[in-house]
């Protein structure tokens, strides 16, 4: 019998994610998890070149996995959401600072709710959009100031009438999520009978990531998650590949900024085994208490697909039943351009993977497209 009769989908998976990485990028880490535990992990190359004291690519090698943190941000919402008996319909005004002048969209009586930051269709990106063709656009950000103008600006009165969450209401900006960091911890001191009232700008960032921390991170096997790479550590830069001799891009964020919208630093094993834990098919192999969500919110964010790529669950078999988020961390777009690709995806049976690649790829295909053309036969 041939031997690709006897793979084992395991033993095919992990060939096909080889053939589809091998030799497209300066290095790269791959886990490949069944019921949220990695049964293989896969390395190749350098995670720091010459110039940055080489260093090879190894399974517990982290980088900044960019947007893969909105997923886990959308985990910790919807846990949080659950303890305070409100849903993803609830408005989000209640959960913003008292202090803040509100836009339309964001006051009491007159809200975008958490499903559309989840989604992407709170009308904020199309805000930032024209104050930017007016060149009015400089105080948007993503930290607390930031947000602040963001959320003083308001979004249009379509996205607050029946349809917000209408597919053309769809436009991608990172201020969803940032305002979470905000938000999660102001919603986690209320299911400690507070009223979040404590939570501020010097203090929110280390509240996010102290709730992540305790209610993700660990329950995965995470320790010591950061948006700061230690002075100790030896994390993976970015590069561009047709620079052989460069440099590379650290990519390391603040951490009163990290974690919501973007900057967690992870390996490739950590997010296979997250993906895991939030895959609805395999929640029962886990006890109550190892579960990241409840069958309830497992099934909410899978049916609404929040904090997943908004082509989830497509119609073809590449897409089917898959769902994946993308992070890109990208150097300024004159050449050279160094980048770090990683992507965190739940497949059919049981099975999810992470990854993480420190720069573009040859062939142009993306990190998140490379898993789902191998994990097509799943």
């Amino acid at each position: 019998m041939p031997a690709a009769a006897q793979e084992t989908p395991m033993d095919q998976l992990e060939r096909r994610l080889t053939e589809e990485f091998q030799r497209q990028f300066v290095g790269y880490s791959i886990a490949i998890a069944r019921h949220g535990r990695v049964r293989r992990t896969l390395v190749s190359g350098l995670a720091r070149r010459d110039a940055d004291g080489r260093r090879d690519w190894a399974p517990r090698t982290r980088a900044n996995v960019a947007s893969v943190s909105k997923s886990i941000t959308a985990i910790a919402v919807l846990q949080l959401l659950e303890a305070n008996g409100l849903t993803i319909e609830e408005p989000i005004a209640p959960y913003l600072p008292s202090a803040w002048v509100r836009g339309r969209g964001f006051r009491e009586g007159q809200s975008v709710t958490f499903r559309q930051l989840l989604t992407h269709t709170s009308g904020m990106g199309q805000r930032f959009d024209r104050l930017k063709d007016n060149g009015n656009e400089e105080p948007w950000g993503n930290d607390w100031d930031g947000l602040k103008f963001a959320v003083e600006q308001g979004v249009a009165q379509r996205f607050l009438e029946p349809g917000r969450y209408a597919e053309e209401n769809y436009s991608y900006k990172n201020s969803n999520y940032a305002l979470f960091r905000i938000i999660v911890p102001r919603l986690w001191r209320m299911s400690q009978g507070l009223d979040g009232s404590d939570v501020r700008k010097g203090n929110h960032g280390a509240l996010f990531s102290l709730y992540v921390g305790e209610h993700i991170f660990q329950p995965s096997g995470v320790e010591q998650a950061s948006c700061v790479e230690p002075a100790t550590a030896r994390h993976a830069y970015g590069y561009d590949w047709t620079d052989p001799t460069g440099a590379g891009s650290r990519f390391n964020g603040i951490q009163e900024n990290c974690g919501a919208h973007a900057g967690w630093r992870l390996s490739a094993s950590h997010l296979a085994r997250i993906a895991g834990r939030v895959d609805c098919n395999s929640a029962n192999n886990w006890p109550l208490e190892r579960r990241l969500l409840s069958q309830g919110a497992c099934f909410a964010r899978t049916v609404r697909r929040l904090g997943w790529d908004d082509a989830s669950n497509g119609v073809t078999d590449r897409t089917r039943n898959r769902y994946w988020h993308g992070g890109d961390m990208l150097s300024p777009k004159q050449p050279p351009r160094r980048a770090i690709h990683s992507c965190m995806v739940v497949l059919p049976d049981g099975f999810s993977v992470g990854a993480i690649a420190n720069s573009d790829s040859r062939d142009g295909e993306t990190v998140c497209g490379k898993i789902l053309d191998a994990a097509e036969f799943l």
